[in-house]
Order: structure tokens, then C-alpha cells, then sequence
């Protein structure tokens, strides 16, 4: 408890709230609870080796992730310790005691480090593509819930009205605009200008968060007097986006494209109150847990009749929400989300690969490390393809060219035929084009042949007809035929084994899809 108060003073409190349960439950806690009666920090070997034994595994007994800053969370606890005796040995010196973690188990730190850059890199290059989708999926969210607003503005009550080829009926509430939807049997009621605010925020965070790369609390930070604007050498007016100090405590200033100006000016107009400003909003740090100064928020919403700032947990639902409606899915058809933070690499990337120097994209991200931003940059390898490229076309011009040249009829037909003799009565041949059959057809024997389930009753046959004519060759005494048919008895087994491979892996995956259903 000491070492925590004495620690706080220079954490803010959700970097506080990390450190109390990473030392308290994982690290003291679970000793207490394994080794009753512990008082010391001066730990036994055997107690630390099975507290890192346990560390390794969460309660499901899947491994946990992140074990290497649990640990050093703990060696700096040890650390810090052992410097504070040296200062104040009167209040601390009891405590000191040597480290538990040593060299030895960090040694996988910067191994876990570069998995962790790959996996977020991997992440960015899935998520670039499918961008788009999500961008048009709430422009058009936006623009249907704005019209059926307004038209619900002039409907009366328990009256129908179609809006972009979508059937709709007002309730009779009179003091807020209720609606059901009536195309697929009267839906859930649901209010017409929450949904409608919903999708404006939707569409202003998501423009927001990918023109400029903040940080989610750097979002929700925005205010009205954050717009300023630099006069160029030229004479040329430049707007300029303020950030407030957040994770580095450096303020910052980006250039504001138009596209980002005009999502800035209609956010202004949507929270412009009767008197035509900006109302004046308290905003709720959540990591400092504290509230901030009254100041003109551009992200602020009407909750229960009173202003508020728009929360994080509020912005990461309703990107949550628009990826799910506009059903984005990796190339093997998993669910792809959005987070806040998401934007911020896909933007570090975007510029960086679109040629801005990348001291200049730390800049912009507020970076006091270009390591952090080169971590953020999924850069995709454009000099290994051109050269590799290049180097193909280059290799092509030294062949003879006749075999560049168009095939015949013939030839199509040649090699269309070669796929279409794949087919055998067990399965499939799966030799290469242009090659003969090397087993005269005996395909049991064939290590190309991929057995078809289906077919596994034909194979059963073949085996006891097989067998059948080894008793026979045994009691006629035809020793190489029963060295043949041996040989042919031990080429069913492998496949009739391949063919059971095959249909575990087939219920696996039947299996792995009524799950996700």
C-alpha cells in the first residue's frame, strides 16, 4: 500500500488502477493464497517458481497474454524498493530484498515485442481494404436516418410513410418522434432522433479519427476554440486542428484538409445551441478520474435532457455497431471491428506509404519516438515488389519467346482434357499436367490419388475382395502374388486412413461453423 501511494503521484489513475491489479491480485495475492502465512518479500525459491508456473496460464487454463509486463511490474516494484532503502533507509530498508525476476525471464521481451508489431501490422493491412465499406456504410446511415427524421417531423401519429424504399409507422407518442419499422412485420419501436444522432456521431468519428490519426481522448477532447488558422508566407490562410495535451502532455497542431473542415464545421452546427454557440461542457477524464474546466466540446450529446461529452465506451459501441451492419469479414469470412485506435495506424500508414517522411507522420501522431510510429506503420513492401517485378520481366525477355506465344485449339483442348481424366473411381489423381500415369492405373497403390470419402464402401469392397484373393494365392501357394496383394493391403490401410482425415476434418469444420451461427 505504501509503494502505491508513494508511486501515485506521478500516475494518472488508470496507469495507477493497472499497477494495483497486476501487484495486488496477481502477484501478492496469489502468493498469500499458495503460501499461507507469508509476511516477507523476500521470497523462497519454490514460492517463486510456482507463482511464475501459475503466471504463465489464466483460470480457464488458456495462456495468458502480456506475462512479460507483469513481470516487470514486479521487478520494478523490487527496484524501486531496493533504491528508496538507500535513500531513506529508516522508512524503506525493511522491505528491500533481492528480485525475483531475473534476466533470464525477460529475455523473451523483445520477441514478444516484434509478435505484438506483426500482429497490429497484420491488422492494418486486413482493415485498409475494407475501409471503405465501413465509410459508405455510415454515409448512407447518416443521409436515411436524416430523411426519415424529417419526415417523420410532418406524419402524424399511427400514420405510414416510406422512406428510401423502407416502410415506416409513427406511434402515438406526441412528446418524441417513436417508429417501427413495417418492411419484414412490425420491428422493435425505436426513437427516430436518437437513431439519427447515432449515426451522425458514427459518421463524425469515423471521418474524424481517420483525417487525423488523435487518440480516442484526444476525440473527445476537441473544442470549439481548438480551430485556428496560420497565415502561409503567400498570404494563404491555412486551418489549423489543435490538440490538447493527452498521452505525451505535448501539444500539437495538425493542418485541416477541406474534407476535414467541412466534417468540423457540420459537427459545429449540429451542438450549436438556440443562441448559435457552442455550449459549454464539463468533460470526465477517465483516466485522471476527475472532472475537466467548462469548455465548448465538439463531441457532446443530450443525455436525459442534460449536455454531456460523448464517452469513450459510447464511441467504441457505435463503431462496434456500423462494422456489424456493414458486415465486414476477413477473406476466411471472420467478423472484422473497428476500434478508435484502429483509424490511428491505418492513417499512420496511409501517409507514410502515400510518401510524407516519417518524422513528419510522428509529428502529426505526437511521438516523441519515431520507433512508436514505425511500430504503428504497416508499410507494405513496394520496393521488394517492384525490383521482383522487374527482375521476372527481366527473365522472361532471356526465354525463347515461342513460349510466350498464344496456344492452339489443340493444346486447350490437351490440357482441359488432363483435368477432366483427374476423375477416378476412388477419388481424385492429383499428378501434374504433362506427366503419365506412373502405377498403371493401380491407384491403391498411388501416392497422388486424394480419396474421396464418399467413396470409402468402394474401398471396404476392394479390401475384401483383396483379401479374398490372398487366401486363395496362400492356399495355392502363388507366393508373388501374395507378396503383391500384401503390398496392395498395406496401400488401402494408408488410404482408408486418409479418407477418415478427411471426414474428421469435414465435421471439425461443420462444427466450427454451427458454433459461430
Amino acid at each position: 500500500m505504501h509503494y502505491l501511494v508513494e508511486r501515485s503521484t506521478v500516475l494518472d489513475y488508470s496507469t495507477l488502477s493497472s499497477q494495483v491489479q497486476l501487484l495486488a491480485d496477481l502477484f501478492w495475492c496469489d502468493l498469500e493464497r499458495h503460501n499461507p502465512g507469508i509476511n516477507s518479500l523476500r521470497l523462497s525459491d519454490e514460492a517463486v517458481q510456482g507463482w511464475k508456473e501459475r503466471l504463465r496460464t489464466l483460470p480457464d487454463g488458456s495462456p495468458r497474454k502480456g506475462t512479460h509486463l507483469i513481470l516487470l511490474v514486479v521487478r520494478a516494484l523490487y527496484l524501486d524498493l531496493q533504491q528508496w532503502a538507500l535513500e531513506d533507509p529508516a522508512r524503506w530498508a525493511e522491505w528491500a530484498a533481492p528480485s525475483p525476476i531475473t534476466e533470464a525471464d525477460l529475455r523473451g521481451q523483445a520477441k514478444q515485442d516484434r509478435l505484438l508489431k506483426a500482429r497490429m501490422q497484420q491488422r492494418t493491412r486486413t482493415l485498409v481494404p475494407v475501409l471503405p465499406r465501413l465509410i459508405a456504410t455510415a454515409q448512407a446511415e447518416l443521409e436515411h436516418t436524416g430523411r426519415l427524421l424529417a419526415a417523420m417531423q410532418n406524419t402524424e401519429p399511427e400514420a405510414e410513410i416510406t422512406v428510401d424504399g423502407r416502410r415506416y409507422q409513427r406511434t402515438k407518442t406526441t412528446w418524441k418522434i417513436n417508429a417501427v419499422a413495417l418492411d419484414d412485420g412490425p420491428g422493435p419501436r425505436f426513437d427516430v432522433a436518437q437513431r439519427d444522432c447515432d449515426a451522425f456521431w458514427t459518421w463524425a468519428t469515423i471521418e474524424v479519427l481517420r483525417r487525423t490519426g488523435v487518440r480516442v481522448e484526444e476525440l473527445l477532447e476537441l473544442t470549439h476554440v481548438g480551430l485556428r488558422q496560420y497565415q502561409a508566407p503567400t498570404g494563404e490562410m491555412v486551418p489549423l486542428l489543435q490538440i490538447s495535451p493527452s498521452k505525451t502532455d505535448a501539444e500539437r497542431v495538425i493542418p485541416a484538409d477541406p474534407d476535414l473542415v467541412s466534417v468540423l464545421a457540420k459537427i459545429i452546427r449540429r451542438v450549436k445551441d438556440d443562441e448559435g454557440r457552442v455550449p459549454l461542457v464539463q468533460r470526465f477524464d477517465e483516466h485522471e478520474q476527475i472532472f475537466g474546466p467548462p469548455l465548448p466540446h465538439l463531441f457532446q450529446h443530450v443525455v436525459h435532457y442534460q449536455r454531456q461529452v460523448i464517452s469513450t465506451e459510447r464511441i467504441r459501441s457505435l463503431l462496434r455497431k456500423v462494422a456489424g451492419r456493414a458486415d465486414l469479414r476477413d477473406v476466411d469470412g471472420t467478423p472484422l471491428r473497428f476500434t478508435p485506435h484502429d483509424f490511428r495506424r491505418v492513417f499512420s500508414t496511409e501517409v507514410v506509404n502515400g510518401g510524407l517522411p516519417i518524422h513528419i507522420a510522428a509529428k502529426l501522431l505526437g511521438h516523441l519516438d519515431l520507433n512508436t510510429t514505425q511500430g504503428y506503420v504497416a508499410v507494405y513492401p513496394e520496393e521488394v515488389i517492384s525490383r521482383y517485378r522487374a527482375f521476372v520481366d527481366q527473365r522472361r525477355q532471356r526465354r525463347p519467346s515461342e513460349e510466350y506465344r498464344e496456344p492452339s485449339d489443340s493444346e486447350w483442348n490437351e490440357f482441359r482434357d488432363h483435368f477432366s481424366l483427374r476423375k477416378v473411381a476412388l477419388g481424385t489423381c492429383d499428378r501434374p499436367y504433362g506427366t503419365p500415369c506412373q502405377h498403371e492405373h493401380a491407384c491403391v497403390r498411388c501416392p497422388m490419388l486424394r480419396m474421396a470419402p464418399a467413396q470409402m464402401p468402394r474401398l471396404l469392397q476392394i479390401e475384401r475382395n483383396t483379401h479374398e484373393r490372398l487366401e486363395e494365392a496362400h492356399r495355392l501357394q502363388w507366393l508373388g502374388e501374395v507378396s503383391a496383394l500384401e503390398e496392395n493391403l498395406r496401400h488401402i490401410a494408408d488410404k482408408k486412413r486418409q479418407a477418415e482425415r478427411q471426414l474428421q476434418q469435414a465435421e471439425n469444420d461443420e462444427a466450427g461453423t454451427q458454433a459461430l451461427d
